[in-house]
């Protein structure tokens, strides 16, 4: 079963490339993830509609969200949360 990460980004921000090299690694290794990635300048009716505050902002596949800026070790703790727990 394939899980999605939501990852809500803009060209604007500084610590957004930085992310979402972080989740296309942890997505590459694990075969159950899936990384859709949202341009809030293209796609603001998604933003608004999933109420996104600041970017970057992360939505795990249990709907905890991660906002701002987060180092590696911190993402994948919170999905290995997830899918231990989840």
């Amino acid at each position: 079963m394939e899980m999605k990460i939501l990852f809500f980004t803009s060209p604007t921000c500084s610590w957004c490339p930085f992310i979402e090299q972080v989740l296309e690694r942890i997505v590459r290794e694990a075969n159950h993830l899936e990384l859709e990635i949202i341009d809030i300048t293209k796609n603001i009716e998604m933003a608004e509609e999933m109420e996104i505050v600041a970017i970057p902002t992360i939505i795990l596949p249990n709907n905890q969200r991660i906002i701002g800026a987060a180092d590696e070790a911190f993402i994948r703790e919170q999905l290995d949360f997830y899918l231990i727990m989840g």
